[in-house]
């Protein structure tokens, strides 16, 4: 049995003129969020040998999955970077993703889970691949370009099939001694869940941003990030990342408690958003009137509250 499920319209890079894109320059927000998604993607190799270490206690078909998820994430590197390139030609990407190996390390690859059990990895990587698929949607939505939104769709439904190949692992997993309980896994998921603008996005929103005006501080970037980000999100798209999240957390998608989930999501979306919105423009008014430097001791000040 394979756990990677064979996409029945498999990405290939070659379907995808790539040619400059003016939605994109008309939409910095959406083009900072697709450079910092190229890097965070093109760094497939790095995951995927974390897991190779922390699944070695399993067998081949394990590996193989994890080879065919590589793979495929490489693929996701390549076609993103591709599209940012055409948008934005000054764009240095290669200068953007030495930045970021540099300054933004990645999990140790010594078979420690560091969520704990393989399980507990397979919870939050299912998660991540929900959410993951639920994001490429989103943005399809509100793109016109023909060339982007058949990317998006493309990268969206490969990140649904790596959510059910980890999905997959995990119901192997539970079968045996090492099954997590049901608290443990809404545990697991939801802190998960709780760290999208962890250090491994905001490095690369970071690095990113660097590559085009030569600096960032960090003190703003979760925050523009998370401006740009997430009001572009509706009900229906988190309603779709509920139906995928809730049978990991809850050992359960009925419609009921799929609703209440997406409205938790809604909610918690919107008011991520409506902060970031007002502590970027804040930040903006302080810059204005300051400079960069106090605009930047304000960010560290706005932060440590939060």
């Amino acid at each position: 049995m394979s756990f990677l499920k064979p996409a029945s319209s498999p990405l290939r890079l070659t379907d995808f003129r790539m040619q400059s894109c003016p939605e994109l320059a008309a939409d910095p927000g959406l083009l900072a969020i697709l450079k910092t998604t190229a890097l965070v993607e093109s760094r497939a190799d790095n995951y995927a040998e974390y897991l190779h270490a922390v699944f070695q206690p399993r067998d081949h078909r394990w590996r193989e999955a994890i080879e065919g998820w590589n793979q495929e994430e490489r693929q996701h590197g390549i076609l993103l970077r591709n599209l940012v390139v055409a948008a934005d030609p000054d764009f240095d990407f290669d200068s953007a993703m030495q930045h970021y190996r540099a300054t933004v390390p990645y999990h140790a690859c010594d078979g420690c889970s560091v969520r704990g059990t393989i399980a507990d990895e397979l919870v939050a990587r299912c998660v991540v691949e929900a959410l993951a698929s639920t994001f490429y949607r989103t943005l399809k939505d509100g793109a016109r370009t023909p060339v982007l939104r058949a990317a998006l769709v493309a990268l969206a439904r490969d990140e649904a099939r790596h959510y059910g190949m980890f999905a997959a692992m995990l119901r192997e997993e539970q079968e045996g001694p090492n099954a997590l309980g049901r608290w443990r896994c809404c545990w697991v998921g939801i802190r998960r869940m709780t760290e999208l603008g962890d250090q491994q996005i905001i490095g690369a929103y970071i690095s990113a941003a660097r590559a085009v005006s030569g600096g960032r501080s960090p003190a703003l970037a979760a925050q523009r990030y998370a401006a740009a980000l997430f009001p572009r999100y509706r009900f229906h798209h988190l309603r779709f990342a509920a139906r995928l999240i809730c049978p990991v957390l809850f050992g359960r998608s009925d419609a009921m408690t799929v609703n209440l989930f997406a409205l938790a999501l809604r909610v918690g979306v919107m008011m991520k958003g409506l902060v970031a919105r007002g502590q970027v423009s804040a930040l903006s008014r302080v810059r204005a009137l300051l400079g960069e430097k106090a605009a930047g001791w304000a960010g560290k000040a706005i932060s440590s509250k939060g």
